[in-house]
């Protein structure tokens, strides 16, 4: 059964092999019968059953949703995990051969599998060897056994990733020579997963204000006294920074910890990298002594730092003796020190593919509310493609623009989409012509205060957009929402990643240099950080946001309206919603889950506006009689509706989640001259 299910059916194929198939058909002989043979990826998977006590991945799959008291149960009388979902309808556990039965026999269940072996190995694997390869673990595997299998086949330099005591996963780096012998590195039990080692590629490249107004001249976020203060940043890049540059040093004795004036936490105190000085510059750079008027500060000057070197990612420093770490784990320690914004300035692997970082990306920011990763895209120079974490559905993807005044015009960046479909680059900022901190050639011995004009690159622009991601953090810490004036009764303590970067998104502009609106090329424009965040007596747009947390979120069908009230037509209406999507598990890794959520808009007049759903040409949302039945699109995560001359009166947003049990959480923001009321 590996083409497109009966219509009116439920889909219960599954999709994590190289065709999707239906676990009934694949089951053992001694389960219900099947008049169709298994798709030939599968036949070979009728394996020996697990001697008795001895625990294997096992797919189970149910015949429905599960309810809260269903899951229960299961849980306490198979001990199911129910945390390794596959579409459709399925776990992936660990389990002997006489649980499997009991669980096969349970009325809620369908289908119990063994775990098809096709199913552990990533599409992106090469044809040729040496292969290094990432593999993923069950937790409760023991690493040591795993490796005594893998060497026995003919690996070698295996090393182990081991995050499981901070929530993250148990990971082996390993060579094989002979690709043939993956197959066999797939057959153990233990294993997941398997992927191309990533490799790792930097994104290189007035700028902080152009990203506040479109003027080098004018900085509307810096004029009202927010240079991020109170703000920490974390960075995971090559090196780290020179203390002795006078953009980061502070008065003897210069050492990082809370109290330092930029650097809150070194993890790698005395390695330092140019490519790291040029993004902390960019982002927090601010001179000793001269505080906020070094003409090449940083877009948030006032904002400390916690640094991470990009080695601590890489498989090389394993075979040192050294702690390696995965990138959820870096970004769980950066937290830990107060950085709520993470600036990632490049990229992983040459094919683009969702692979474990895409997944580690997703799953630290699923699980931590506060939290916003900014990553970039591709250089031109680099690649076709966008990469991880770039290409991670909640990470924020971000390419270049040129220097001011050719800043609505692509500098650098690759077009989009993804290999799902969904947009990437999200947006754009200044990334060509940044001058910014430096280290001379040779590196001086004592204070010093070099600054050079960098290439152009789409790790500058997300060096840019992680300063503004601050900014706007801070506009809410300050209260500055809704009066558009601080006031101490409306802080907003936490706003979450997902507010952040909904603001970021709905203060963009659409470029001139590419037809089409929003596009593969530019996403949806440069940031302009005036055409969203409200100041008093600016302008006749205003703001409102509704930053739902998960705890009040979304249920599955369930529909939530939220109504506001256009006051003129005189400013257009632009609508963002962003919902942070659950990560996909290994098996999906290939063709990531999407937790969709349906978004319409009714005016006041009874027409409606279906998220992303644009005329192109125009750049404008297009105006229906009727909400069709399913939206035009169901995949991306950040969706829009803009009407440039909105028709007075009471208008309604509309959202509707039906992906999964799970409450979602999600973030709306409506700029325009609206009346400022709660959502």
């Amino acid at each position: 059964m590996t083409g497109e299910p009966v219509p009116g059916m439920r889909d219960f194929r599954l999709m994590v092999a190289p065709e999707p198939f239906d676990p009934a058909e694949a089951e053992p002989s001694h389960q219900k019968p099947s008049h169709q043979e298994p798709p030939p990826s599968e036949s070979s998977q009728r394996e020996r059953p697990a001697a008795a006590g001895v625990a294997r991945g096992t797919v189970v799959q149910v015949a429905a949703l599960l309810s809260e008291p269903d899951i229960a149960r299961l849980k306490a009388s198979y001990g199911l995990r129910l945390d390794k979902f596959i579409p459709n309808l399925a776990y992936l556990e660990r389990l002997d051969t006489a649980t499997a039965d009991r669980v096969r026999a349970d009325f809620l269940v369908r289908a119990v599998i063994p775990f098809p072996q096709a199913s552990k190995l990533a599409p992106t694997i090469p044809a040729t060897g040496p292969l290094d390869l990432t593999m993923v673990l069950f937790e409760d595997s023991d690493p040591v056994a795993v490796t005594a299998s893998l060497t026995a086949i003919g690996a070698r330099d295996i090393a182990t990733t081991d995050d499981r005591e901070s929530g993250g996963r148990l990971r082996l780096h390993l060579t094989l020579d002979d690709p043939s012998r993956v197959a066999q590195a797939a057959a153990i039990d233990d294993v997941i997963w398997i992927e191309p080692e990533p490799e790792f590629t930097l994104m290189d490249a007035g700028a902080a204000r152009v990203i506040q107004s479109g003027d080098p001249s004018s900085g509307p976020v810096w004029i009202h006294n927010m240079h991020g203060e109170d703000q920490v940043i974390g960075m995971i890049d090559q090196g780290g920074v020179d203390l002795d540059h006078c953009f980061f040093a502070d008065n003897p004795p210069n050492k990082p910890g809370p109290n330092h004036r930029k650097v809150v936490r070194a993890f790698n105190e005395g390695v330092v990298g140019r490519h790291f000085m040029f993004m902390a510059g960019i982002i927090a750079g601010d001179q000793l002594g001269f505080s906020g008027n070094h003409p090449n500060r940083g877009g948030a000057w006032a904002a400390k730092l916690v640094t991470r070197s990009l080695g601590d990612l890489k498989r090389e420093k394993i075979s040192t003796g050294f702690l390696a770490f995965s990138l959820e784990t870096l970004l769980k320690a950066a937290s830990d020190e107060g950085a709520r914004v993470h600036n990632l300035s490049w990229g992983t692997g040459k094919v683009a593919a969702y692979d474990v970082i895409a997944q580690d990306a997703d799953k630290f920011s699923f699980e931590h509310e506060e939290q916003l990763l900014v990553a970039a895209g591709q250089n031109v120079e680099d690649g076709p493609e966008n990469l991880p974490p770039g290409i991670a559905f909640n990470t924020l993807c971000v390419a270049a623009t040129k220097a001011f005044p050719d800043h609505m015009s692509r500098g650098n960046g690759v077009n989009g989409p993804t290999p799902d479909g969904r947009r990437k680059p999200d947006l754009m900022a200044v990334g060509c012509g940044i001058t910014t901190s430096t280290i001379p050639t040779p590196p001086p011995k004592g204070p010093f205060c070099d600054v050079e004009t960098i290439a152009c690159g789409c790790s500058a622009a997300t060096a840019n957009t992680s300063a503004a991601a601050a900014l706007v953090r801070q506009y809410f810490q300050r209260g500055f929402y809704p009066a558009g004036e601080p006031r101490q009764d409306k802080v907003i303590k936490q706003p979450s990643g997902a507010l952040i970067k909904a603001v970021l998104l709905n203060s963009t502009v659409r470029m001139t240099d590419h037809p089409g609106y929003p596009n593969d090329i530019t996403g949806w424009g440069i940031i302009q950080l005036d055409r969203t965040l409200f100041f008093k007596d600016s302008s006749t747009r205003r703001l409102i946001v509704k930053d739902v947390p998960k705890s009040a979120g979304l249920r599955m069908d369930e529909t939530r309206t939220s109504q506001f009230f256009v006051n003129s037509g005189t400013e257009p209406l632009k609508i963002t919603l962003v919902w942070v999507n659950r990560p996909s598990s290994d098996q999906n890794m290939p063709h990531p889950r999407v937790d969709a959520i349906r978004f319409e808009v009714e005016d006041s007049q009874g027409n409606f506006y279906m998220g992303n759903d644009f005329d192109g040409i125009a750049g404008v949302s297009r105006k229906l009689a009727t909400a069709p039945a399913n939206p035009p699109d169901a995949i991306n995560n950040v969706q829009m509706v803009i009407v440039q001359q909105p028709t007075p009166g009471t208008w309604r947003i509309r959202l509707r989640q039906s992906g999964h049990r799970e409450k979602q959480r999600y973030a709306l923001v409506v700029s325009g001259d609206v009346l400022v009321d709660e959502l």
